[in-house]
Parts: C-alpha cells; structure tokens; sequence
C-alpha cells in the first residue's frame, strides 16, 4: 500500500515518544509490504525540529536515513493551490493532504486523524494501520 507518513509519526522515532513502538513497526514495514512518501515541507521541520533538540547532524542523519526508505511526493505549485481550498483546518495538515494526492497515497498515517477529516485521503494511526493492513508479527 503507498503511504503518506505525516511528521508527527516520524518525530515519534526521532524523539522515542509513546507512540514510538507503533511508528517503528509501521516504518519497518515499508520498503518491503509498503511504500512510503512524505511531503517536501516535511523534511525541512523535521530537520528544523531535530536540530533544535539535539544538533545538526542528528538532523541530517535522521533525514538521510529517512531518505533511505521513502520518497518524496512530487508536488507542484498547482497541488499548493488545492491544499488552500481543502476543507482542512491546518494549512500544514491540508498541504500533507495534497501531498498525499500528488503521491496517489491510498492513507495518511498520522497522530492526528482528527484533523484530516476533510482530506479526500484517508487517514488513521499507526495502530490502526498495522491492525488493518500490517504483515507480519501482529
């Protein structure tokens, strides 16, 4: 299945949040059972966010390593253009949202379902996820 991984799910494996034990399965599945994209924007707060915790070069591994095992959605100014007439909220969450359509992403694998509730993209959580769709070790 083609994901779209909102940043929170990442942060959860960067800063070992509760929600780490879900995130990790969920991203070790991918590459193999499923495809992982992530938006543009999100490399750069996830880098702004890893930096400001722990160093530069925590920030670019992390990325790097990210960048091992997911692509990025190819978005275009027209795709910025549909995330401000979504009926999402959050700017962030709508651009997520358009990512996700630039990618053809079945799901948005997020912390937060609850403000995706007007994205044409499914969302759920990790838990979610891999209860629905995992492989494997459940």
């Amino acid at each position: 299945m083609r994901l779209l991984l909102d940043i929170n799910v990442l942060l959860d494996v960067a800063f070992q949040r509760p929600g780490e034990p879900a995130s990790t399965k969920l991203i070790g599945q991918c590459g193999a059972a499923h495809e992982a994209w992530v938006a543009w924007h999100t490399l750069a707060t996830l880098a702004y966010l890893i930096e400001r915790q722990l160093d530069a070069a925590a920030a670019r591994s992390f990325v790097q390593g990210l960048l091992d095992w997911a692509d990025v959605a190819p978005t275009t100014r027209a795709d910025a253009v549909q995330a401000v007439g979504l009926s999402i909220p959050d700017f962030e969450d709508a651009l997520q949202a358009a990512a996700a359509m630039a990618c053809g992403a079945q799901a948005i694998v997020t912390r937060n379902v609850r403000d995706f509730k007007g994205s044409p993209v499914p969302a759920m959580t990790p838990e979610t996820f891999l209860r629905r769709f995992g492989v494997g070790g459940r």
